[in-house]
């Protein structure tokens, strides 16, 4: 499976498996994904995170989703010391067209260093009827 972050400026090249608990993903982060204090920048780390929830309904139920709500909690700060790091998603429940999913970001010693919640929506495919206009 193809990111939608690799070939982009900020060149984020990530291998996903289908594991528990859900949708996994690993990468490097290079020097140009920097933040205070040689750590990972924070908006990287949102990003990495969005695009491992969002593609979570493409590996799984093959279905493009797209970002309806983001929630970040910043526990620990992530060295860049040129070791990989896994990011990983999974559903916490899902209404009609909206998958509500949690993901996690861990450092390279496997602690949890940012945690994710939100909510994913089901890009328009056809399925279901269009609202009629009154």
């Amino acid at each position: 499976m193809d990111g939608m972050l690799a070939g982009m400026p900020f060149d984020i090249d990530m291998e996903w498996f289908l594991e528990p608990p859900g949708l996994v993903a690993v990468f490097t982060p290079g020097p140009q994904h920097h933040g205070p204090a040689n750590s990972l920048h924070g908006g990287i780390a949102a990003l990495v995170l969005d695009e491992c929830m969002a593609a979570y309904g493409n590996a799984v139920d093959k279905v493009h989703t797209i970002t309806g709500t983001l929630n970040l909690k910043y526990r620990k700060p992530i060295p860049l010391d040129g070791r990989p790091l896994r990011v990983a998603a999974w559903r916490e429940g899902e209404l009609r067209r909206v998958n509500k999913v949690s993901g996690a970001l861990f450092n390279a010693d496997g602690e949890i260093a940012v945690e994710a919640s939100g909510l994913f929506i089901r890009a328009w495919d056809g399925a279901y009827p269009a609202k009629k206009k009154s």
